[in-house]
């Protein structure tokens, strides 16, 4: 969330932008609306005065007025969707005064910029996230997939799939391997934790500047089979593992998916 305020002599004004970890879906505006101000008035109880509907530019939104009796100032709040991020303007100023008047210009100054005006190709690219560490990017459908939110490292990115039928980590390091032998790495690592591991395909991937190891394997755990499929690399940018999995009679539906994700993965060269 990013906020940005402007408290001049009367009167407080902010704009906030709230990017969450799956992306809103696009023609459902009106319930992430409703739930965004049921959470306000929880947060800051007062009287609804008025409530109504809004454009700005291409996009759809939602006000209200709303009197704050305890500070005995007026405060019109606005939410507005575009793409899959939501947008919350809000003046509040005294009830004497022309405080009405300075909100009023506050929201006619309000714009959506050029290249978001087409609100079908925001609502596209809204859906993608990327995460960074150091040369590696991976750019995501935030619609399908989320981030853990008991991340914690760094360099360790942990992503769920929305209907949870598939998980899938992103690891980057600065450095190379030791060995440099990147497939015998990730195996070796793979069978500490499985009672066996056997790989189904070897091959070769070009991913931004550099060249990955793909591969896809079986592993059995617990009495219980995962197939893995992963792009990896380790050299002179440093070294990277991405791998998504499920359960082996669920992978099937999932594998588009998966090959999507892994696709989203990029190295810059030196």
């Amino acid at each position: 969330m990013q906020r940005f305020y402007w408290k001049p002599t009367t009167g407080h004004y902010l704009l906030a932008r709230f990017e969450y970890p799956l992306a809103l879906p696009a023609g459902r505006e009106q319930g992430t609306y409703e739930r965004a101000i049921s959470e306000l008035l929880k947060s800051r109880p007062g009287q609804v005065r008025s409530r109504g509907k809004f454009t700005l530019g291409s996009y759809a939104g939602e006000k209200m007025v709303i009197g704050q009796r305890h500070e005995k100032t007026i405060r019109e709040v606005r939410f507005v969707q575009i793409g899959g991020i939501l947008y919350l303007a809000s003046a509040e100023w005294p009830e004497q005064g022309d405080g009405d008047a300075r909100a009023a210009a506050f929201f006619a100054d309000l714009q959506v910029r050029a290249e978001w005006q087409d609100a079908r190709a925001t609502a596209e690219n809204g859906r993608w996230r990327e995460l960074a560490a150091g040369r590696f990017r991976l750019r995501y459908d935030a619609s399908r997939w989320y981030r853990d939110p008991a991340d914690a490292d760094p360099d360790i990115f942990n992503l769920l799939r929305l209907d949870e039928r598939a998980e899938a980590q992103f690891i980057a390091e600065p450095r190379p391997l030791a060995s440099g032998d990147i497939e015998t790495s990730v195996l070796d690592t793979a069978r500490e934790g499985a009672d066996s591991v056997s790989v189904t395909k070897r091959g070769r991937k070009l991913r931004g500047a550099v060249e990955v190891t793909e591969l896809e394997f079986e592993a059995r755990v617990e009495n219980a089979t995962y197939r893995n499929h992963g792009y990896f690399y380790s050299g002179s940018e440093g070294t990277v593992q991405l791998r998504a999995w499920a359960v082996a009679p669920e992978y099937g539906p999932v594998a588009g998916e998966i090959v999507e994700l892994l696709d989203g993965l990029t190295v810059a060269g030196r």
